[in-house]
């Protein structure tokens, strides 16, 4: 099984769209950890639902988060934890966030786009192309971040041209 890490912005825009694509994404592409530091940062969403939904809280070791304490730059204390935590588990780090990304890349720790992992899911079976369709529509149209551009990258990756719900003009 893949193992995969989820940032708090991208935990957020599933947990809004469709907290159920979680059970599907862990069953079709592997488990779904998130720091527990990550999962208080996320108001809506507590430990007793993340397991629910099929999450594993991760209590990071002292070491990791001495290191993510001693860095600073651009990164949040979250950022440089999930960050050493994913390189010290080899395990994938989901973010849209474009510094903690660049130091992924930096750290040789691999990393999807939070959309990718929805495209993945399908891939492997485990979400259907239309339902991956509308859940990314909606985490599009509930995240200001994203835009247009982004749901059309997604929905090409999926081989579509629209969502499933929407409307031709």
């Amino acid at each position: 099984m893949r193992v995969l890490f989820f940032d708090a912005n991208v935990l957020i825009d599933y947990f809004d769209a469709d907290p159920t694509v979680f059970s599907a994404i862990r069953r079709s592409v592997g488990e779904i950890f998130v720091l527990d530091q990550v999962l208080r940062e996320v108001g809506q969403l507590d430990a007793y639902r993340a397991a629910e939904l099929g999450l594993q809280v991760y209590e990071p070791a002292f070491e990791h988060m001495a290191a993510a304490a001693a860095r600073r730059g651009r990164l949040s204390f979250q950022d440089h934890l999930c960050l050493a935590v994913a390189r010290a588990e080899g395990m994938t780090c989901i973010t849209n966030d474009v510094a903690l990304r660049s130091h992924c890349v930096e750290a040789k720790v691999e990393i999807l786009w939070g959309l990718e992992l929805l495209v993945l899911a399908v891939k492997q079976g485990g979400v259907l192309a239309a339902d991956a369709a509308s859940i990314g529509k909606q985490i599009c149209d509930l995240n200001p971040r994203m835009g247009k551009d982004e749901l059309a990258r997604f929905l090409k990756a999926l081989g579509r041209t629209r969502p499933v719900n929407a409307k031709k003009r």
